[in-house]
This record gives C-alpha cells, structure tokens and sequence, in this order.
C-alpha cells in the first residue's frame, strides 16, 4: 500500500496549490515635485576687465634747461594748476627782455612811417610829391607793420617758452614718480618726467566675444546703453561700492581674437580703482526681467538634449524637452518646453518612466531655496546627484 505513505503530502500540496492567489499590485511610487513658475531676473554676463584712465597724462618738459625744483613728493595728490618741476629761467627771463625791446623798436618804426604816409596823403595830392614817393613810403609802413607783428610774435613766444619754465599739474589726480631729479638738464627730448593720472576719468576695460555681440545685436529686445549698469568685483573678491554704464564699443573685430573691445566709465570718488588693475565686469540690465524659472537639479541630460519629468493632472509622469538659458542662483531659466503651473519632479526621479503612475507631493526645502539675481556661468543641465544618472 504505497500511495498511503505520499497520500497526505500530496494532499496537502494540491490544497495549497489552489489557494495561490495574485499578490496585491504594488502602490504608485511617491514624487516630490515643483512648480514652474515665473520670477524676476537680471541677465548677466561676466568679463575680465582691466582698469584704465582717460586722464593719463605725461609730464614732460616744453623747453631745455637745468631742473632747479621739484615740488610735489612721489604718489600725493595734488591739485589742477599744482606746481611740479621749475626750470632755470635766466635764460628764457634775457630772452624775454631781448624780445621786448625789439617790439618796443618795431613799435616806434611803424609809428613813424605811418605819420610819413599820412602827411604823403595830403603832398601827393597837391602834387609836392610824385607818385614814386609816395609808393615808397606806403611800402615802408607796410615793412613796418610786418616789423611790428613779428617782434610782437617773438615777444609772445618768450613769454610762452618763460611759462614753460614752470611746470604745473594741468589736472588734479594722483602723480607718479619723478623721473628727473634737481641738477638733471632735460629737455623736449628728454622723456616722461612723471606721470599725472585722474583720480575720475576710470574705465572698465574689457573684451566680448563677436558671437554674444552678433546675438545682441539680432534680438529683438536689443537694451540700450542707458538700461545696461556694470559693477565691478575688485582684486581681493570684494564688490566694488559704485556702478557704472557703457560708453564706448569698437568698430570692429579683433581678427587675433575674434572680440571686440567694450569700455564702461566707472566713478572713483575714493580712489579704489589705479589703471592697470584686473577686475571681474558684471554686464546687467538695471531693470528686472520675468522668466520661467525652475530648480537646476530637476534637469535631466541624454543623447536627445536637456529634459525634465512632469506630472499631468491624472498623475501620470510626461517627459519635456527643454531650452534653458542662465542658471540664478539654484534655478535655470527655461525658454521652451514648459508653461507656468506645470508640475516638474524634483526628487524621487528615478523610481518613475515616462507613462507611469505616481503619487506626487509638493516639495518643501529644509531651507528657502536662494534665487538669485545674478546668473552663473556654470553650463546648465546637469542632474544632481539623487537622480542617479539618466531616467529612460
């Protein structure tokens, strides 16, 4: 009687075979989302500036002589019309007095052959003189007119060359170092003898390339110059106190390196800013702009391009395509692919697939996330790190 001994587990497992039912379907998985939304902005564009002054200016001597003085100490700010360098002006002071008295003789000759062709006026017309004469006297008080106008020009560029003796700051700023010392003999060909810079004329030097300044110039919304501001962040890191605006973009190209020279005029009240210095220049409009803004850990990257997971009103998740533009702070502005109200998943990103069933629920940072208004030039696009790489 073999079959009584496999009889009960046989039994047995033809029992349970019919009970074996489909286990419950697994719940949607939960999502964390966002919602797209528009917020204010200011596109920037960050460039590497050097500092330049309009009112650079080179002392150098207009005559020749022994320097006797120098009266400014090396780096003081001094004052429009401010005494620097006096040169030995005995000889231009003799110079001056020779000029002066040949004016002075030039002056007495005229006088006289303009009375001798007055008094020709009245004798030629009663016939006293001929007509020869009186040529000839009208020919001297022409010489001695042209006398007199030469000795008052040699007089004049005495006096000049005798003021050139003392040489003053022909603006206020901040001089340099004095290249000639007392006893030097300089002269028109002897240099720079120091350097005068303008504490105000500052300038904001930098280089955009021709492609960003073809794309401005072919928008639509092209700003103008008085709706663009520039500040400045200095050497150690710091933001510069004052803004400034464009004044002044190249003609042309650069062929070497294909940008063009862009110059903003910057205030310098206390005397931060020195030529020569490199700064970072931030481009922006002064006025705010409203954009579609969303999380930058929300994007997705593939072979396809940039794209975010959506939830529709029935839950189910949607992939969208994007066009973004500047990131601002934690946020990327997006131009296409999205609409304002829009639910886009933030966390939970890689439980879902396009066409799948979630439960969605608004996301709450532990902190208020930091929008910004300045955008970064970190390149846009790249997921964080809890979406584990690309969602298919």
């Amino acid at each position: 009687m073999r079959w009584i001994k496999f009889g009960l587990p046989l039994t047995a497992f033809l029992f349970t075979a019919c009970d074996d039912t489909p286990p419950p379907a697994a719940p949607p998985p939960e999502v964390f989302v966002v919602t797209a939304s528009e917020q204010p902005y200011q596109p920037e564009r960050t460039f590497t500036a050097r500092i330049d002054s309009r009112s650079d200016v080179n002392i150098t001597a207009q005559v020749s002589g022994k320097l006797t003085a120098v009266h400014f100490r090396e780096g003081d700010v001094v004052e429009a019309g401010a005494p620097l360098f006096d040169i030995d002006p005995a000889p231009y002071e003799a110079a001056l007095a020779k000029a002066r008295a040949e004016h002075e003789r030039a002056k007495a000759n005229l006088r006289e052959a303009r009375s001798n062709f007055s008094r020709a006026n009245k004798l030629v017309e009663k016939g006293y003189i001929s007509d020869s004469e009186y040529d000839t006297l009208k020919a001297r008080q022409q010489e001695a007119d042209a006398a007199e106008q030469s000795a008052r020009a040699a007089l004049e560029s005495a006096q000049v060359d005798l003021s050139y003796t003392h040489i003053t700051a022909p603006q206020a700023g901040r001089v340099g170092r004095s290249i000639a010392s007392v006893g030097d003999v300089v002269s028109p060909g002897f240099g720079t003898l120091t350097t005068l810079v303008g504490g105000n004329d500052m300038q904001a030097v930098f280089q955009i390339p021709e492609k960003l300044l073809t794309e401005a110039a072919m928008s639509d919304k092209q700003p103008k110059p008085s709706e663009i501001e520039v500040a400045l962040d200095m050497p150690n890191g710091s933001r510069y106190p004052y803004t400034g605006n464009i004044v002044y973009v190249s003609n042309r190209v650069n062929t070497n390196t294909g940008t063009v020279e862009v110059r903003a005029a910057m205030p310098n009240p206390r005397d931060l800013l020195r030529p020569g210095m490199f700064v970072q220049a931030h481009v922006r409009l002064i006025d705010t702009l409203q954009g579609l803004m969303i999380p930058q850990a929300a994007l997705q990257v593939d072979q396809q391009g940039t794209y975010v997971f959506t939830v529709n009103q029935e839950n189910r998740v949607l992939r969208n395509n994007l066009m973004t533009g500047d990131r601002f702070g934690e946020n990327v502005l997006v131009s296409e692919g999205l609409q304002a109200g829009d639910r886009v998943i933030l966390r939970g990103i890689q439980k879902v697939r396009p066409g799948s069933e979630v439960v969605a629920s608004d996301y709450k940072p532990a902190t208020t996330a930091h929008t910004g208004s300045t955008p970064e030039n970190a390149p846009s696009g790249q997921p964080d790190s809890d979406s584990e790489g690309d969602a298919q």
